[in-house]
């Protein structure tokens, strides 16, 4: 395949940006994956790779990323959060063709937005847990006397950890923004309300109260029942509860469950195909579903809450507790 070739299957124009690019396929894959089709025909699966291999010849084409990139004077041009609790490191890869996590760098460091179409999902997170280390590194020399033992503090720091990359990633994230760069509506409704639909996965739990996905049938409506941390937790129509959503693409994360937490969007979600599984008669399974997302009309005044308080709350309790 050549760059012509390239460019015609993106429908890429010779002068696109490398965000532009990555946009034009990330709709495509959305369009054409096969998970997303729910198809493995072997005509499916080579459009996917065409795909693919048209946005690696036009990725090599149109970015460099490597320090001598700095040094001609390019730097990062991200969004800026002048109320970010701290700053974190923004990390890029050497090379295109890997993503083994000894191959990347430090591009830039400040308050700067996460932009899928510039940093990577992982290295983004990457960037988070390590700014959350710094601080609780921060809270520790703060304590005149810290007892360094190996007892069970390692497990304890992972979740002060854990709830400190939990606030960040809400600092560093626009629910709106990611989701109009990763996703296009699928239609809209009566009230012109934007309406997203996305191919989820329903988990079936091995807990007392999980519906076997066998008792579940094709095109049923599940409801939701809450959220537990970044799952959505759904029951059946019977009020029965049936385990909690997964998506395939991560970044959904970051844009529903914000949404719906702020009232801001409503779901309807139906049963796909049934499948069940699992070992001397546990119940376990994945069932597919069909996720339909619309946006309120307010959508787009959404604000990220202040996550200062409980950041400096997290770390003045990790204080006591090295101390203590």
């Amino acid at each position: 395949m050549d760059e012509a070739q390239a460019r015609y299957i993106l429908n890429a124009a010779e002068f696109d940006s490398i965000s532009e690019i990555k946009r034009k396929y990330r709709q495509l894959m959305g369009r054409f994956h096969p998970d997303v089709l729910g198809s493995e025909k072997p005509e499916h699966i080579r459009r996917a790779q065409e795909i693919n291999e048209a946005y690696r010849i036009l990725k090599a084409g149109n970015y460099f990323s490597g320090p001598a990139s700095r040094a001609s004077g390019w730097k990062w041009n991200g969004e800026w959060n002048e109320s970010a609790f701290c700053p974190r490191n923004i990390y890029l890869y050497y090379s295109m063709e890997t993503d083994s996590d000894k191959l990347y760098y430090k591009a830039a460091r400040g308050k700067y937005m996460w932009d899928p179409d510039e940093e990577e999902f992982h290295l983004f997170l990457k960037s988070l847990y390590h700014a959350s280390k710094e601080l609780l590194e921060e809270a520790e020399g703060r304590r005149v006397s810290v007892r360094r033992q190996e007892d069970g503090r390692d497990a304890e720091k992972f979740r002060f950890q854990a709830r400190l990359v939990h606030c960040l990633l809400q600092q560093f994230t626009d629910p709106m923004k990611i989701l109009g760069k990763i996703a296009e509506p699928e239609s809209y409704d009566k009230q012109d309300r934007p309406v997203y639909h996305f191919r989820a996965l329903l988990e079936i739990p091995d807990a007392p109260g999980g519906r076997p996905g066998a008792m579940l049938r094709k095109g049923e409506t599940l409801y939701p029942r809450g959220f537990q941390e970044n799952k959505i937790l759904v029951r059946s129509q019977h009020g029965e509860a049936s385990g909690y959503i997964s998506f395939r693409d991560d970044c959904l994360y970051l844009c529903v469950i914000p949404l719906l937490k702020s009232r801001l969007a409503q779901v309807k979600m139906t049963v796909g195909k049934v499948s069940t599984g699992g070992e001397r008669g546990r119940t376990r399974g994945k069932t597919e579903v069909d996720f339909y997302f619309r946006l309120e009309k307010t959508a787009d005044q959404y604000r990220s809450p202040d996550q200062n308080l409980r950041i400096a709350e997290i770390l003045r309790k990790y204080e006591k507790h090295r101390g203590g």
